[in-house]
């Protein structure tokens, strides 16, 4: 008979040696999985460039020895050819009939390896490269078009092509007589990509006491910014674990500034602006490719919210309310507006609120102008719920502003006792006529705390080409700018548009006040006082190219996108003062305010609506290029163009509670 074998029995001990045994055994196991694909992606990507390499060299042999150049050496370097499915080269690049001008790109010029040398798609992808795919004509509509016919990989070709190439347009362009340590292509350069190029990185990379600690954030990210491969003149292939590996050990990724020949370290060099760099020398390798098209911030529709949720945010009724330290302070006309229908047109005299004396009389003796607004752009009325105020406001907004719903009123206008109704529309959409540029990564703002929050913005400089790119600019008028002592400690005011008519929309980096009215103040004064400065006409301006460089005055300005309901509790539920309203028990039931703000790329749009109800008892000289980042607490006021007339809308923005989040 057999005998029953006993189980083993293992101590505590002996199971935690099991157990950490078997995560050892994973982790190294996975860590050499990971490897192995980092390199089996590496081998990959160096056969790609090695096939390239060998296209380029009998490219150039039909060439009279030139690399492939797409359009002409007098091309402009743009994100998009104008016809990627074009009959011919003219109409493809629209280059002149003797073969000059022309806009090309990066990608077809190595297209241009498909079209003649026989090269396959998929050679032109990194797996190690996210987000590029092989280019597969069957998903585009092609009709008999085949690979050879067409000029660059697609209708988004940045999506379809993994390598940067040494920039043949301005002069420097590569052939094969060039130095055989010239870099001819390599994988993406690192600083073409949005997650590269913060503040940050480029404070730590290409700071005077670079240190080789700093290397990897010069390295492509094809390969975990360990390194990359480079396909020389030469024609060998190598992998790289710095950029810094050209002529006399020449960044490969950057290009060699003025202040490079003069003695500084050429490892780092100038990180390039798309569309807008050129090597300066024979031997300056500067290895590009378009900005990945795949990378764009959508603008997120309003946000829907209630003043009380909202912690950071302040909702004042006149510019001279005290402003919360720390916090958003908004102001909009609207409700004074129909406080002043309620104290003209119904009670007669400056309206008294039992337990609001104070800010009952800052509204009383707050002053608005009729002039300040055109007509069109607003309404307001008030009137007795059993006179038909009700009915006459939704027939009266029907009208003048056709495409705007018709006003929804509570049921406590029918219910309560002997209502009366003061009402405010406020509708203004100020286009600009040439949109501004997305901003086409995180911008950094810095609230009064300290804090730093990622935000969307746009700007007034572009990584692409195009025609409206002078009259983006162009249409900025700088109201007002002044050095600080340190960098970031600029002072300064802009209109964002000069163009617009008949209202302004003006942004303004100064220091805090004690209420709306001291900043717009402080703002007129620095603005009029601006404008005695001799070389007032040149200042005023975006400036271009500055110091025979390609250095520009910078605009970057975040998006505030919010529509917010307000109510004034500290009115609600208070009993009127006046006579006779006083003795039939009248107090205020509703005192609310919505506003409906857009400070986006194409311009500023502002809605706003008040219900306001009353019911009786039941029974300097620059020379250096100027930083218009409005990366810390500034103002937004909207007037009516011209120095007699006051704000219609002002919003201190202190923090990024209602700014647009980068994700």
């Amino acid at each position: 008979m057999a005998r029953k074998s006993s189980p083993i029995k293992l101590s505590p001990v002996d199971v935690l040696f099991a157990a950490f045994v078997c995560l050892f055994f994973f982790g190294v196991v996975h860590i050499a999985c990971n490897n192995s694909r980092d390199q089996a992606n590496r081998t990959t990507c160096a056969k790609n460039l090695s096939v390239i390499g060998k296209a380029m060299r009998l490219y150039a042999n039909d060439y009279e020895g030139q690399y492939p150049c797409a359009g002409g050496t007098t091309s402009t370097w743009v994100d998009k050819i104008p016809n990627w499915q074009g009959v011919n080269r003219y109409q493809a690049y629209q280059v002149g009939s003797d073969g000059s001008g022309g806009l090309a790109t990066i990608s077809s010029c190595l297209y241009l390896l498909i079209k003649y040398a026989e090269v396959s798609p998929k050679d032109f992808v990194c797996p190690g490269d996210s987000g590029s795919t092989v280019f597969n004509p069957s998903e585009e509509d092609l009709g008999n078009l085949k690979l050879t016919q067409l000029w660059d990989f697609g209708p988004h070709p940045s999506n379809h092509y993994s390598y940067a190439y040494h920039l043949p347009y301005g002069g420097y362009s590569l052939s094969t007589s060039s130095d055989p340590s010239m870099a001819v292509a390599a994988d993406r350069n690192p600083w073409m990509r949005p997650s590269s190029i913060t503040p940050e990185a480029i404070d730590l990379f290409f700071k005077k006491d670079w240190d080789s600690a700093k290397t990897e954030l010069g390295n492509s990210l094809s390969h975990e910014r360990e390194g990359q491969n480079v396909l020389f003149v030469d024609g060998h292939v190598s992998f790289e674990t710095t950029s810094s590996c050209g002529v006399d050990n020449d960044n490969i990724y950057t290009y060699q500034s003025h202040e490079n020949k003069q003695g500084e370290d050429i490892r780092i060099g100038s990180p390039p602006r798309p569309f807008l760099v050129r090597p300066t020398t024979n031997t300056d390798s500067l290895l590009v490719e378009e900005p990945p098209l795949i990378i764009k911030t959508e603008i997120k529709q309003h946000r829907e919210v209630n003043s009380s949720d909202l912690k950071k945010t302040s909702i004042v009724a006149t510019l001279d309310c005290p402003m919360p330290e720390h916090q958003n302070v908004i102001w909009c006309s609207t409700f004074k507006m129909a406080w002043d229908k309620m104290k003209d047109d119904i009670i007669g005299e400056p309206i008294q609120v039992i337990g609001a004396e104070e800010l009952a009389a800052r509204l009383n003796d707050a002053k608005i102008s009729p002039s300040d607004l055109n007509e069109d752009s607003y309404y307001a009325t008030a009137g007795l719920i059993e006179k038909g105020v009700i009915e006459q406001i939704q027939k009266d907004i029907t009208k003048r502003f056709p495409s705007e719903p018709v006003p929804v009123f509570s049921d406590d206008y029918r219910t309560l006792p002997n209502p009366i109704l003061a009402y405010s529309y406020l509708n203004v959409d100020i286009g600009f006529k040439y949109p501004f540029y997305a901003y086409k990564r995180a911008f950094s703002f810095v609230d009064s705390n300290g804090v730093k929050n990622s935000v969307t913005a746009f700007c007034g400089q572009s990584e692409e080409t195009d025609n409206d790119f002078k009259h983006v600019r162009e249409q900025v008028d700088i109201l007002y700018y002044e050095y600080g002592e340190e960098k970031g400690s600029d002072w300064f005011a802009v209109d964002l548009c000069k163009l617009t008519q008949p209202y302004q929309v003006v942004l303004a980096a100064i220091p805090r006040r004690g209420s709306l009215t001291e900043l717009i103040a402080d703002v007129e004064k620095k603005i009029s006082e601006f404008r005695h400065d001799p070389y007032y006409d040149q200042l005023r301006k975006l400036r271009t190219n500055l110091n025979q460089g390609y250095t520009d005055d910078m605009l970057i300005v975040p998006d505030v996108l919010y529509k917010l309901t307000h109510h004034y509790n500290e009115l609600v539920g208070k009993n009127i003062g006046n006579s006779p309203w006083k003795e039939q028990g009248y107090f205020i039931f509703e005192a609310i305010q919505m506003i409906d703000f857009s400070l986006s790329r194409t311009g500023v749009t502002i809605k706003s609506e008040v219900f306001f109800g009353t019911s009786g008892a039941f029974p300097r000289r620059i020379k250096e290029p100027r930083h218009i980042y409005f990366n810390r607490p500034f103002l937004i006021y909207v007037k009516k163009r011209g120095e007699n007339f006051s704000p219609f809308f002002v919003m201190w923005v202190d923090n990024a509670e209602l700014l647009n989040e980068f994700k």
